[in-house]
């Protein structure tokens, strides 16, 4: 039974690079916005900050691989978050000006980039995939890469320019496509699209959201299809093969589904609307990740899938409170019910940015500890 990680860790105190996970730090009254980021990029050293993401990275990368996760992530500890890093890259996007919007029913307000041109890659190399070769230059280990999907880039900017949304995420389809091909044919096994925002509508995801996430895979992998569609997408490439060499792609619903600290919790069992899973439009994705630590669900509808692999959360990403070893087993057991153990892969629920290190470590230990004893069974 393999394990892995989301997708980001939190910074070390000497990486300044602000995110919005400094907003846990509340007694700070600070408040993260895109600006913070440009007058920290015109400031920056940029040499110096180079050294400090590489120190940074392969800290991280050390201590997944010792606490013993089989399948490890970069921590994103060069963006200032997953989707923003990616949008900077790109035509059609200001991060100069920035509107007020308000968003999670109402329970936040921030400042968004807006897009003020056609979305395109900026010039005739992917990027994604020298952040990739950079990290797996570092280990041995399998290193997965995350990307943000065409939704929730959507759900986190301000379309100033292209006549309805539909029409900017058909752009971003293209865009992301051509990093995961990249990706693809660089050699990266594991590749996760980040689709939070898919399981907060799920009108449109059936619209057109799914077909569009589907179309973020095409011709970049020639392998079997697979189902996903549930209540937390962590869309990923690489799992249920052989054990470290399955390729794998994947969603990542699981970033934001019920999320805390004030955000505005919004449950949608998107499992469950209109028609049973297997009559919804089909994902290519080899394993789909599912929050269920945060807010256990009723596990049968794992029985659904017949090929996929489901990446389970088994550790919450929200609390300080460190699950013991006996509480993540029952919920694999339970899990067991109706998966093969080939089938089920651990992991917390989404990106490990709030959390203090310590507790981190501790979560992430027993998680391993208790994979373990499922492989020695």
């Amino acid at each position: 039974m393999l394990t892995t990680v989301v997708g980001s860790y939190p910074k070390p105190d000497y990486l300044r690079i602000p995110d919005w996970f400094t907003d846990a730090n509340l007694a700070k009254g600070y408040k993260y916005t895109p600006a913070d980021f440009n007058d920290f990029q015109r400031a920056a050293d940029k040499e110096e900050l180079e050294k400090q993401i590489t120190r940074a990275i392969r800290e991280v990368i050390q201590e997944q691989v010792d606490i013993g996760i089989d399948v490890i992530t970069d921590g994103e500890l060069r963006r200032e978050n997953y989707v923003y890093h990616f949008c900077r890259q790109l035509d059609g996007f200001s991060f100069e000006e920035l509107e007020k919007v308000t968003y999670r029913n109402g329970a936040c307000t921030g400042f968004f980039p807006t897009v003020v041109s056609e979305v395109k890659p900026r010039d005739d190399s992917p990027f994604v995939v020298d952040e990739w070769k950079a990290s797996q230059a570092l280990t041995e280990h399998p290193v997965k890469i995350t990307v943000p999907g065409p939704m929730t880039i959507i759900g986190t900017t301000k379309n100033r320019f292209y006549k309805d949304r539909r029409d900017l995420s058909e752009a971003l389809v293209l865009v992301i496509n051509r990093e995961v091909r990249a990706l693809a044919d660089a050699g990266c096994k594991y590749i996760q699209i980040d689709e939070p925002v898919m399981m907060r509508e799920p009108e449109i995801a059936e619209e057109y959201g799914i077909e569009h996430v589907s179309r973020c895979f095409e011709r970049g992998f020639g392998l079997q299809r697979g189902f996903g569609l549930q209540r937390g997408f962590g869309l990923q490439r690489g799992f249920g093969l052989q054990r470290g060499f399955g390729l794998q792609r994947g969603f990542g619903l699981q970033r934001g589904f019920g999320l805390q600290r004030g955000f505005g919790l919004q449950h949608v069992d998107f499992l469950h609307r209109r028609c049973p899973l297997p009559h919804r439009p089909v994902i290519p994705a080899f394993s789909v990740s599912i929050e269920d630590a945060h807010c256990h669900t009723d596990l049968s509808f794992l029985s659904q899938f017949r090929r996929t692999t489901v990446v389970l959360g088994v550790v919450a990403i929200a609390r300080s409170r460190v699950e013991t070893v006996e509480e993540i087993r029952g919920r694999v057991r339970e899990a067991l019910r109706f998966l093969p153990p080939s089938r089920l892969v651990l992991a917390p629920d989404c990106g490990l940015g709030f959390l203090p290190r310590h507790v981190l470590r501790d979560k992430l230990k027993n998680m391993v500890a208790a994979a373990k004893t499922f492989q020695e069974s």
